[in-house]
């Protein structure tokens, strides 16, 4: 196998663990996981924090961001596509704050601004998300860029769990009907 192609797999490899063991992810675990002797791992990466920064910085690549998106039907309608938006929204958010936990936890800080590529991938997510939002335009109060923040921020509480009361259907259902009771409007 071609050395990129190698350090690709075993990045490939080591993500899921980083998400289940954060920075205690062991060269053993990664050397098991992408099938080769934990000397490979050496020959590729100077060290397992070069391994972990390269996951982190691999898993917020825009390439990640196309791979999740790749196939993604939010579905027909604005109700059902709201409710795949807070879903898609919030498995994403956990995966960052996953590995900003483990970015937290590392020797060091990565060579790469993750600050930037996180922003990039939000605008760019942000944009893909307004662009399916946009065949609704005619029956939301805001634009849907606005719109798509606003799931954002709903999916953002529900992630880092500011308010364990409000499922993912209750927050579909308060961002497309509001707060009020329809004999209230």
């Amino acid at each position: 196998m071609p050395p990129e192609q190698r350090r690709a797999a075993i990045i490939e490899a080591t993500l899921p663990l980083i998400h289940r063991h954060g920075t205690a992810v062991t060269t053993r675990q990664v050397a098991e996981a992408s099938r080769v002797a934990e000397g490979t791992i050496f020959r590729v990466f100077d060290s397992l924090q070069d391994l972990v920064e390269a996951t982190i910085v691999s898993a917020f690549s825009r390439e990640k961001l196309l791979e999740m998106l790749e196939g993604v039907d939010l579905g027909p309608d604005l109700e059902t596509k709201t409710r795949s938006t807070l879903s898609l929204l919030t498995r994403h958010l956990d995966t960052i704050r996953s590995l900003m936990m483990a970015i937290h936890h590392t020797q060091g800080h990565p060579d790469h601004c993750i600050k930037d590529e996180l922003e990039a991938r939000r605008l760019e997510l942000d944009g893909w998300l307004s662009e399916r939002f946009a065949e609704h335009a005619d029956e939301l109060r805001f634009s849907p860029t606005q719109y798509v923040s606003f799931l954002r921020l709903l999916a953002t509480g529900s992630v880092l769990h500011l308010d364990t009361e409000i499922d993912l259907d209750t927050a579909a259902s308060m961002a497309l009907g509001g707060a009020l009771r329809k004999d209230q409007l």
